[in-house]
């Protein structure tokens, strides 16, 4: 009797923990993609009414006739969005001397070719440059620090943004990210597998202004975080019925 009941016991210890779901292995970029190249597949940024742009005007026209002058010169000492330019509702930003011209629906290379084109005829020999200011993304789910997040780079990949956020969890499903983008007021929701060798070449390994992503947690996560206690719980329950069964038959031989 009591060796049956010991068998049942571990029987029933050893099927409980077998059955426990075990972590995943998650490794990003593994082994087989050693030494492989990739292509980007980078797509530029349009502009649209809302960003805030920083735009330098360079020249070799004398300062007392350059009516441009300020636009170029940045105090760093203040919050570069403060000193950025807003492009409005209508689309266009106001230049000094010209007034507004419009650059929503252009990419910052092509913004700065348009406005350097109309300088001709108000500076010598202009050179423009556009930058983006108001280029931020979002991560919510599984990362450490969920939160909105700006950036004043020219862009980011999808992994250096987690990277921002701190990092997934341990409970992260690297499979299932998603991205959340926005295109002429239109959102539309991607899938993206993290853990994908071809992530280089995917639309969405570079982060667009205004991005959401999302990380989705993984399907036992709640028994994983309680699996400590559940373990114990139930090893105490087992040890208890064991017990009782053992005192149970020891009175009836007697």
């Amino acid at each position: 009797m009591k060796s049956f009941l010991l068998y049942i016991s571990s029987a029933l210890i050893i099927g409980f923990i077998f059955s426990c779901a075990p972590a995943k292995k998650q490794t990003y970029f593994n082994e087989t993609t050693h030494g492989r190249t990739y292509t980007e597949n980078l797509s530029e940024y349009r502009l649209q009414a809302g960003d805030i742009v920083q735009i330098k005007v360079y020249s070799l026209t004398p300062g007392e006739f350059d009516f441009f002058r300020e636009l170029s010169q940045i105090d760093f000492r203040v919050d570069p969005l403060l000193s950025g330019t807003l492009i409005g509702e209508d689309g266009t930003v106001v230049l000094p001397a010209v007034g507004p011209v419009r650059i929503s629906g252009l990419t910052p290379r092509e913004a700065q070719e348009k406005i350097r084109t109309i300088l001709q005829d108000y500076l010598d020999t202009p050179s423009v440059d556009v930058r983006l200011l108001s280029f931020h993304f979002a991560v919510i789910g599984e990362v450490l620090r969920q939160g909105k997040y700006p950036i004043l780079e020219d862009r980011i990949n999808i992994l250096e943004a987690v990277s921002t956020a701190g990092g997934l969890t341990e409970f992260a499903n690297y499979e299932t990210v998603k991205v959340l983008r926005t295109d002429n007021g239109i959102s539309t929701l991607h899938g993206v597998n993290l853990l994908d060798p071809n992530l280089p070449n995917s639309n969405f390994y570079y982060i667009r202004p205004n991005d959401v992503i999302i990380v989705d947690q993984l399907k036992n996560k709640n028994f994983r975080r309680n699996s400590a206690a559940n373990i114990s719980l139930i090893l105490s329950a087992v040890a208890t019925g064991v017990t009782l069964i053992l005192a149970i038959d020891n009175l009836s031989g007697n």
